[in-house]
């Protein structure tokens, strides 16, 4: 998992063994680049959001330096999920999870949030 504000690879292909999996959590910005573009050639590429990661994730360098397309894609996470398209297929391959964050996550944290709040009868509501 990385999770940083790399601008810069901070892993390197030639450190990464055969069945590796990749979740990219970092800030997610133009030129962003927290894995080097290398490991995209013949990985598994999953998206949360495609036109999202295409534009500020870990996926929009390889693409702007030719190593993948668009087409190398795998499919987003929830077609995965829901068996619409294939995870890994063997033990050997490398597979990469771009996430940008996706709207829906930061409502449904904020849902738990309040209804933990209400149950704990802490905090209190603000006309707006």
């Amino acid at each position: 998992i990385t999770v940083t504000r790399a601008t810069k690879p901070v892993i390197m292909k030639e450190w990464v063994k055969p069945g590796t999996h990749f979740s990219c959590l970092g800030s997610d910005m133009e030129g962003k680049e927290e894995i080097d573009e290398k490991l995209f050639a013949g990985a598994k590429i999953y998206a949360d959001d495609k036109a999202q990661c295409i534009r500020v994730g870990e996926m929009e360098i390889p693409i702007k330096k030719g190593v993948m397309s668009e087409k190398d894609i795998t499919g987003e996470i929830g077609d995965l999920l829901c068996g619409n398209v294939p995870g890994r297929e063997n033990d050997q391959e490398i597979t990469i999870f771009d996430a940008t964050g996706l709207y829906i996550l930061d409502l449904v944290a904020a849902k738990v949030a309040i209804t933990k709040a209400k149950d704990a009868k802490i905090g209190f509501d603000v006309d707006m």
